[in-house]
């Protein structure tokens, strides 16, 4: 009974909604919906005819002839893990890449001033000939630390990973595949959450992962647009880091060494098949302190250190750098920005149809969302495990429409007005101070 009330009640709303609808303009249905058919329709539209084209092509043969000869002659892949305070992940992270199939690695683990037994696991992993170990008596951040692997690495070809997370088998070979370009100087892996299967919040984070980067990350890498490689799992040409000074200090680190990368002339690949498994938070306000620390530095680097890269007088002006830094600042900071007020309109302009409409609104961004998560599945190399998602799509709009993209407001302006990125715990306050003035693009 009370499901047929219920089914009675939404048959009724969408009746009267269409009701209401019939007696709008063509011009008022468009301003209505505006950010829905000029934002997310294209944008779903154009990701999802670039996955199906790449579905499409073979491998070129440069790329089978590049894996080749490195299976003939595999060259030393250094593999960095720095970290803080690690010791409960640390084991299970070394175990994961010493049973990677690829040949030749060295793995470099540095303990950033660790308090909590991270420097006892190290030291005997180093006795057993798994890793080499060194360690900062003082904490310096993971910049610092990574800095310190990078000039202590032998191999031409550097890894960078979290100490919290684990790998497919065949990871770094994926990684290294992508090299076989020569103007490619960093290719960024393909990131899922681990612990998935916790809570509500880590599935919407789950979902997040299987769109936005296994889809998303395919995407602008195809147009040659990627401008972030993660530092929980990343490879870069040796040569290229230590051409442009390493890590600098973060956070954001890693979409700002990826920026370099392309500014000395670089391309960004990305390896979907190359599969690493972290665990996202599984408390709100671990995740909010998380999406503000990321948010942060999307203000810091693209409307601050970078925003030199859109003015054409500046060299070197590349129109795919210009396009990448475009999709960020449009769609992930003004969009944002605008949103609020554009809600405020809505109901200044339809009073009466404002709840109706935002209501619509997302009902057609969970039927775009199943469309967007049926192809990302139909990708995926876990496709049992994502299909455990699929009932969680409802959600997924208000997860990514209302609460990150409010989350995103907070953290733009946030540190727009108060620069709060240099005050984060994530990087000591003497090691900020030090690096704050510090730009040598």
């Amino acid at each position: 009974m009370y499901t047929y009330t219920v089914y009675q009640s939404v048959l009724q709303f969408l009746q009267n909604t269409l009701n209401l609808y019939a007696g709008m303009s063509l011009g008022q249905l468009f301003l209505a919906f505006w950010p829905f058919l000029l934002i997310a329709i294209p944008r779903y539209i154009l990701s999802e005819i670039v996955i199906l084209v790449l579905s499409l092509r073979r491998e070129p043969p440069a790329k089978a002839a590049f894996v080749a000869r490195m299976q003939n002659h595999p060259p030393l892949v250094s593999v960095l893990l720095p970290g803080y305070n690690e010791a409960k992940t640390l084991e299970t992270t070394v175990v994961a890449l010493r049973e990677q199939s690829y040949p030749n690695l060295e793995i470099i683990v540095v303990s950033d001033g660790s308090t909590d037994g991270m420097g006892e696991i190290g030291r005997k992993f180093a006795r057993l000939g798994w890793v080499r170990y060194f360690e900062h008596r003082i904490r310096g951040g993971k910049s610092s630390a990574a800095n310190f692997a990078l000039n202590a690495a032998r191999g031409d070809y550097i890894v960078i990973c979290d100490a919290d997370s684990t790998f497919d088998t065949d990871s770094v070979w994926y990684l290294m595949a992508e090299f076989y370009r020569p103007n490619v100087t960093a290719v960024a892996g393909n990131l899922r959450v681990r612990n998935f299967a916790t809570n509500l919040l880590t599935r919407c984070q789950a979902m997040q992962y299987l769109m936005s980067i296994g889809v998303g990350r395919r995407v602008t890498a195809w147009f040659g647009m990627l401008f972030i490689v993660s530092g929980a799992f990343g490879a870069f040409r040796r040569e290229a880091l230590l051409s442009v000074g390493g890590w600098d200090t973060g956070p954001g680190e890693d979409a700002d060494l990826t920026t370099k990368s392309r500014v000395i002339g670089g391309q960004v690949a990305f390896a979907p098949k190359a599969m690493c498994m972290t665990d996202a938070p599984d408390k709100w306000y671990a995740y909010f302190r998380q999406q503000m620390r990321w948010n942060r530095s999307t203000v810091r680097f693209r409307l601050r250190r970078y925003r030199w890269m859109l003015y054409p007088m500046h060299r070197p002006f590349v129109w795919t750098n210009v396009l990448g830094m475009l999709d960020v600042v449009v769609f992930q900071i003004i969009f944002a920005a605008i949103f609020p007020f554009y809600l405020i309109w809505l109901y200044d302009a339809y009073p009466n149809l404002f709840w109706y409409i935002v209501a619509s609104i997302m009902l057609l961004y969970v039927v775009v969302n199943y469309i967007h998560f049926a192809i990302a599945v139909a990708f995926s190399e876990r496709k049992r495990m994502d299909l455990r998602l699929a009932i969680y799509i409802p959600l997924y709009g208000l997860f990514m429409g209302w609460w990150l993209r409010t989350v995103r407001l907070l953290a733009y302006a946030d540190e727009w007005l108060f620069q709060s990125s240099y005050k984060e715990p994530y990087v000591p306050s003497y090691v900020q101070e030090q690096s704050r003035d510090i730009n040598p693009w």
